[in-house]
């Protein structure tokens, strides 16, 4: 038998027991059942507050992150929410060997002939993960999102009325937004602020001073995309006192300085707050759920500091091999999960959700059970108890593909099918 065929008898659209990855399940918010665990942290809007979920893979931690993105996504007048979830760039930027152009380099004038011979400066770096680079990309991260909330909320105006926080807003944009059209969205900026142009304003600029700047940013600014040579543009478009005067990111402190005023943004803008949710740290490609390359790039953002920042409420959904990571903040200031439960009831609900889901509109209601021959119940409640919705689902993945391998027709699986699918389970899962 065919396995459209069996579907096709059940009166299944599509099949209700492929696993998908979260991020990319097209029927997950239609078949999702509510997790609880994180409401008591949510409750408070006023004020977010840090979690950290720990979970084993497939119990549903990025379902978890995604069902709190639908909740909070009703508060978006309220809160921001700011996902930290692609982690390719960031590693990628780190790793990579940058290169200075020369005229964008402070050189000695006893080096600059034998520097001129290699047109470049080599930016050397220790490749590992820093809280600085972090820092940078949920700066990155977070201008994004505020520029398009406030855009789209058209309180773009608001600007006018106090240039400190205008020109902070304008001074993260340069630094850390990074669309194809940054330049012209930096003129639209200083023209609604009424920053005059700085080229005209001063005809005697320096480029040079302008390009040292540029430079001094680019060298400073490891895990966020920059190009320098559009770097010098903006400072050339709005001049760099603003700059100096709200200061760069040159050390760990300043980045502190700088991320303090994103909130202050935030909350000037009629926000309580920002969540972050930090998920899927075991997903790069450099990483691939290796535990040890996870701790590397996870223990930076576990830094005291950064959580006691007001109105962040970093929430991070890690794998269970990162447990032991509890020892590097203290649990009076961030709650912690420590495991995603299923309970036989909510695994049952989800199970037979995503299967009536799956049926064509207007199909009667159907029950797990429904699908066995005989003790139908009892096998239904082995499924449930497989401790994580992607281990129920393969079973059931496979007891689909065995009664089809098996049987000419027969929308019924037997006992026998059921035996032989189980078995087959229990080996693969030691490897799967």
């Amino acid at each position: 038998m065919e396995i459209k065929e069996w579907l096709h008898v059940w009166q299944f659209e599509h099949h209700p027991f492929v696993i998908f990855d979260a991020d990319r399940d097209p029927y997950l918010q239609a078949a999702m059942v509510e997790n609880t665990s994180l409401r008591s942290a949510l409750l408070h809007l006023d004020k977010p507050s840090p979690y950290v979920i720990f979970a084993i893979r497939g119990a549903g931690k990025s379902s978890m992150r995604i069902d709190t993105e639908r909740y909070l996504s009703q508060y978006q007048d309220k809160v921001l929410v700011v996902k930290y979830v692609e982690f390719n760039e960031l590693l990628s930027e780190v790793t990579k060997v940058r290169k200075l152009p020369a005229e964008y380099s402070p050189r000695k004038p006893g080096l600059a002939k034998m520097f001129r011979r290699r047109k470049e400066e080599v930016l050397i770096r220790e490749s590992k993960i820093t809280l600085d680079d972090h820092l940078d990309y949920i700066l990155k991260l977070g201008i994004e999102e505020l520029y398009h909330n406030i855009t789209e909320a058209q309180k773009e105006d608001m600007l006018k009325d106090n240039r400190e926080f205008a020109e902070k807003f304008i001074l993260l944009t340069a630094l850390y937004f990074s669309p194809n059209d940054l330049s012209s969205k930096i003129t639209a900026l200083r023209k609604l602020i009424g920053i005059a142009g700085y080229k005209k304003r001063n005809s005697f600029f320096s480029n040079k001073q302008a390009k040292l700047l540029a430079g001094e940013i680019y060298r400073n600014i490891r895990g966020v995309p920059v190009s320098v040579e559009n770097m010098f543009k903006i400072i050339q478009e709005i001049g760099p006192g603003l700059f100096e005067f709200h200061g760069i990111p040159r050390m760990t402190e300043n980045r502190f300085t700088l991320l303090k005023s994103y909130m202050e943004l935030v909350r000037y803008f009629g926000l309580s707050g920002v969540y972050l949710l930090v998920d899927r740290v075991d997903e790069p490609t450099s990483i691939k759920g290796d535990p040890e390359k996870m701790r590397e790039l996870v223990t930076p953002i576990l830094d005291d500091q950064l959580f006691q920042i007001d109105h962040l409420g970093i929430i991070l959904f890690l794998p269970y091999e990162l447990h032991d990571l509890k020892k590097y903040y203290r649990s009076d200031r961030i709650k912690t999960i420590s495991s995603i439960n299923w309970s036989a009831d909510n695994m049952i609900r989800l199970i037979e959700k995503r299967m009536n889901v799956s049926r064509k509109p207007g199909s009667s209601p159907i029950k797990l059970a429904d699908i066995f021959e005989d003790a139908g119940e009892s096998k239904a409640q082995f499924i449930v108890r497989q401790l994580t919705p992607r281990n129920a689902f393969r079973l059931l993945s496979i007891i689909v593909e065995e009664h089809c391998q098996t049987v000419v027709y027969g929308p019924k699986i037997s006992t026998e099918v059921y035996e032989s699918a189980v078995q087959r389970y229990l080996i693969e899962k030691e490897g799967y």
